[in-house]
């Protein structure tokens, strides 16, 4: 066995020691936490339960035992609840062992990354989802934190960054086995990359992408470096299937990749990430309470999508003209959106549920930064932009959540007040639309009418996890071209997903097992307004006005 000690406090309150061992049926996880329970002679151990969408977390715990003083174990009024009794204050130590509640290698088709992966070769966990937590806990409870793993395998988390707290212990990630696990010094701190298995995009690449972006981040927010850690954990998935995605921690992001994802994609998305490390957590944080925090992600997800534009436009990650290219995906997203009307209400009921709502404040949210910037630049006659804004609310980060604080912070530092358009278009959901100068020197907004995207079929899967057309629309342009229930989807060969302007090439396989290609218009005749920024080719201009250098 080697040992890593990841983190060390003086004298913890709380000491987690996370032991990987080589057993006959593949690696077993054990977790052995120290600390001293209750003076009333009461603990409660709150186990994992709902995180990132996952919900009955428990199940991932298994064999769970205490010892101390007195101490017994019994379960609480919920699986997520455990009470122990014991010697008033007593010296606890409690064990247990991690494990994959579910069959399978890390799969697109499984949307379940976020839940622990204990495979033969590695394993992969994030703190929310195996921490048993002792509920006398503070949030500056001092924590030490251990790893033991068997030679040969390798170690990363971003508990190795320094001490922690009980919100870095979990927002946080281990990864273990066989990892490349990769180091780069940028602006005086260490970034590493973890990473399993052979994508199409090599190791040095994937680094250089992520320096770039942790570059113009830095610059944008003139900040220093520090160590952050980015761990990828490749998908299986049908062939010319392409997934890309990750939750964002305290010092790290967990992506979850296919190995056939393009760096264009996952440089965007890195670079979203790593705006995360300003927006929300150091500008205030987000709305109190798992439930309520959905309410504020117009700000949290969408304003960190239009900060990903201006500091990678602003800091060299992306030209112009990919941003431009990258405002309109976007703007024709919102304007698609089944959902775009929706109203803030509704996005915090449904955000775990539906995917439409789930998308809605990336796409509104960095819509409304947009709407705000230009409004801001308009009634300051240029002086000021949303970036003074986002500084001013660094500065006073201590005064509350930040979504909350958005529109007083900016009336503040602006003299503006955006109170009216926050209340038409964020709470309420009216569509935002943008002015037609909103981009400076990139070129005029332009409304258009276009065709409405529409498949036309509805798509399952079977269990071998492929995708079966189950419907068609009668009198549909789907039906009128051929597909039948009972085809297999085999892959786009032509045309966008979204794009009614272009023509729609699909592979199918019948149920005899021919492929063929059927190519067809997938609207239904109506039409959709959307936005688009009409690039003026002034590459130094647009730069200018992407970046907030007017």
């Amino acid at each position: 066995m080697i040992a890593a000690l990841a983190l060390q406090a003086a004298s913890p309150e709380l000491a987690y020691t996370l032991t990987i061992e080589e057993a006959a049926d593949g690696p077993e996880v054990h977790v052995h936490v120290a600390f001293l329970g209750d003076e009333d002679g009461e603990t409660i151990l709150g186990l994992p339960s709902f995180w990132g969408g996952e919900d009955e977390l428990w199940t991932g715990i298994t064999g769970l035992s205490a010892s101390g003083e007195d101490a017994v174990l019994t379960p609480g009024d919920s699986p997520e609840s455990w009470t122990l009794t014991h010697a008033p204050g007593a010296a606890i130590a409690l064990d247990y062992q991690v494990i994959q509640d579910r069959e399978g290698a890390p799969s697109a088709a499984g949307d379940d990354s976020y839940r622990p992966f204990v495979q033969p070769d590695f394993v992969h966990l994030i703190g929310n989802t195996f921490v048993i937590l002792p509920d006398n806990s503070r949030e500056d409870e001092t924590i030490s934190f251990a790893f033991n793993a068997p030679d040969g395998w390798a170690l990363a988390s971003d508990l190795e960054h320094g001490v922690a707290d009980v919100d870095a212990l979990m927002a946080s990630v281990i990864v273990a086995g066989d990892f490349r696990v990769m180091t780069q010094e940028i602006s005086g701190a260490p970034v590493r990359v973890a990473l399993r298995g052979a994508l199409e995009i090599d190791d040095q690449t994937l680094m250089d992408n992520l320096a770039h972006v942790i570059e113009a981040n830095l610059e944008y927010w003139d900040a220093s470096g520090e160590p952050y850690l980015v761990t990828v954990l490749p998908l299986e998935a049908e062939p010319d299937w392409i997934s890309i995605g990750g939750t964002n921690l305290a010092d790290s992001f967990a992506m979850f990749i296919t190995t056939n994802a393009e760096i264009d994609t996952v440089k965007r998305i890195l670079a979203h990430e790593h705006t995360h490390t300003w927006n929300v957590k150091r500008l205030g944080g987000p709305l109190e309470g798992e439930t309520e925090e959905p309410a504020g992600y117009w700000f949290s997800e969408g304003f960190t999508d239009f900060l990903t534009t201006r500091a990678g436009v602003r800091g060299g990650s992306f030209t112009a003209e990919q941003g431009v290219a990258q405002w309109n995906e976007f703007l024709r997203d919102y304007a698609s959106s089944p959902v775009r009307t929706a109203s803030n209400d509704a996005i915090l009921d449904g955000f775990w549920t539906n995917p439409d709502i789930q998308r809605l404040p990336y796409l509104r949210g960095q819509v409304f930064a947009a709407l705000a910037d230009a409004r801001i630049r308009e009634e300051t006659d240029g002086a000021q932009d949303l970036d003074d804004v986002m500084h001013a609310m660094l500065d006073s980060a201590e005064d509350g959540p930040a979504p909350s604080r958005f529109i007083e912070v900016a009336q503040a530092v602006t003299g503006v007040d955006l109170s009216h358009l926050h209340q038409q278009h964020i709470m309420d959901g009216e569509m935002i639309w943008l002015p037609e100068e909103a981009f400076g020197g990139c070129g005029p907004v332009e409304t258009q009418d276009e065709p409405v995207f529409v498949y036309g079929f509805t798509l399952g899967e079977n269990e071998n996890g492929e995708r079966i057309i189950t419907a068609v629309e009668p009198d549909s342009s789907a039906e009128a071209a051929g597909f039948e229930p009972g085809m297999f989807m085999v892959q786009r060969v032509g045309g966008a997903y979204g794009d009614a302007r272009v023509e729609s090439v699909m592979r199918i396989r019948t149920v005899e097992g021919e492929e063929r290609d059927i190519a067809y218009w997938p609207t239904n005749g109506e039409v959709l307004r959307v936005q688009q920024i009409a690039f003026s080719g002034d590459e130094a201009a647009c730069r200018a006005a992407l970046a907030g250098l007017n």
